[in-house]
């Protein structure tokens, strides 16, 4: 079905194309793959001889399933890659029965479409390589464009969130106010994040929800929009808050808790493990001193190349805004959204000062190889990022003032 849309998208998606030979990661390994019914049957049904053998313990039905589109899930070898790659990394439906039978999601990805009634967002994956290049290297920020195109459900994995016509308003003014803060040129990167969460606090109030009215939640993110532009909120509080809050311990408790309470480590992006055995060579017997040395070493190795290239974090924060916005800031979800905003953040400083310590500096290349593969790695893990909110309950950072200590410089 090919159907004409308005589009909302950011100028380099229209750019993208798979490329082999520059990418670093195969998207054909260590997550969970899902298929859509449609392609099950045809895999199921196939006479070829390979994809026949390959279906006998390559596929099973998703338990978790909520629509024909993630009907199926691709069974990881013991290698958790695709059963369906060769011995040359090469896709055998591709090569036996044709790029047309592809998976809904292997034609899709690295690309994440959203249809909200009659329009679309769609935008790119930052835990594909090639694509996190293509847009997070881009000094000028990354911009928008409407344009008009034609979409096939038949082709696309296209998801179309449960949201009505006021709550679908509420989060495009939200997340449209948080990328605008998010991309002020006139402050660094942490006090951005920051001021975000002085944006939401307006909004939410002290109990953290939206329990008021529609109207009444417009009304507010108004008023703090214009509060915000009369420069009444924010910088003054965020100077005045003690930042020796410990972010080393808490930080390096949440990246911990990766290995207890996450995904297995067999579905870490390898470059993700290879990244994490710099940063743990770096910090491994220095604890306590390292502990005291950790501003010292973001001075000193990692704040000269953000000073120059800070760009490539934002540009990966306004993404991961407009990906996942509406998810995001779905009316119960605001305030945790945002502890998953700061703690994501805090853990790209925390390897990146890791890695720029065990590297004795930091470059392009090391930046985008953490941040694609950090990417990877935990934003899709929903049992770790439970046990994250849990333990920042516990430890009261779930607090405004308390929270910030996580990401500030």
């Amino acid at each position: 079905m090919n159907k004409a849309f308005k589009i909302l998208q950011p100028k380099y998606y229209s750019k993208f194309q798979c490329d082999p030979i520059k990418c670093h990661e195969s998207c054909c390994e260590r997550w969970k793959i899902i298929i859509d019914k449609s392609t099950y049957e045809k895999y199921i049904q196939s006479e070829n001889k390979i994809i026949k053998e390959i279906v006998k313990t390559g596929l099973s039905i998703n338990e978790e399933s909520i629509n024909d589109d993630d009907f199926a899930i691709i069974n990881l070898n013991t290698e958790m890659a695709c059963p369906f790659l060769n011995q040359d990394n090469l896709c055998e439906i591709f090569i036996n029965i044709g790029e047309s039978n592809l998976s809904k999601t292997c034609k899709s990805y690295p690309r994440a479409i959203i249809l909200l009634e009659d329009k679309i967002e769609r935008g790119l994956e930052m835990s594909c390589s090639v694509a996190c290049e293509l847009a997070l290297l881009n000094e000028n920020g990354i911009e928008f464009d409407y344009i008009m195109d034609t979409v096939n459900f038949n082709d696309m994995y296209v998801v179309t969130p449960s949201i009505d016509l006021r709550e679908k308003e509420i989060i495009n003014e939200i997340k449209t106010s948080v990328i605008d803060i998010l991309q002020i040129k006139t402050i660094n990167l942490s006090e951005k994040v920051a001021l975000v969460g002085e944006f939401l606090n307006q909004i939410v109030g002290s109990n953290n929800s939206l329990s008021h009215s529609t109207e009444e939640t417009l009304s507010r993110i108004e008023e703090s929009k214009s509060l915000f532009k009369q420069g009444k909120v924010g910088i003054q509080k965020i100077h005045n808050i003690d930042q020796n809050k410990q972010s080393f311990h808490h930080l390096n408790n949440i990246l911990s808790m990766k290995f207890k309470k996450g995904n297995s480590i067999s579905f870490f992006s390898k470059r993700y493990v290879e990244c994490l055995m710099e940063v743990l060579d770096a910090f491994e017997g220095e604890d306590e001193e390292f502990k005291k040395s950790y501003t010292r070493n973001y001075e000193k190795n990692l704040k000269p190349y953000l000073d120059k290239k800070s760009y490539i974090l934002e540009n990966f924060l306004v993404n991961y805004v407009f990906i996942y916005g509406i998810e995001l800031f779905k009316p119960g979800n605001i305030w945790t959204s945002y502890l998953k905003l700061c703690v994501t953040y805090g853990l790209l400083k925390f390897n990146l000062i890791g890695l720029a310590t065990y590297n004795e500096q930091m470059n392009d290349d090391l930046a985008l190889k953490l941040i694609q593969s950090l990417a990877k790695t935990i934003i899709q893990d929903k049992k770790y990022w439970q046990s994250v909110i849990k333990y920042l309950e516990e430890e009261k950072l779930d607090e405004y003032t308390k929270l910030i200590t996580l990401i500030l410089d």
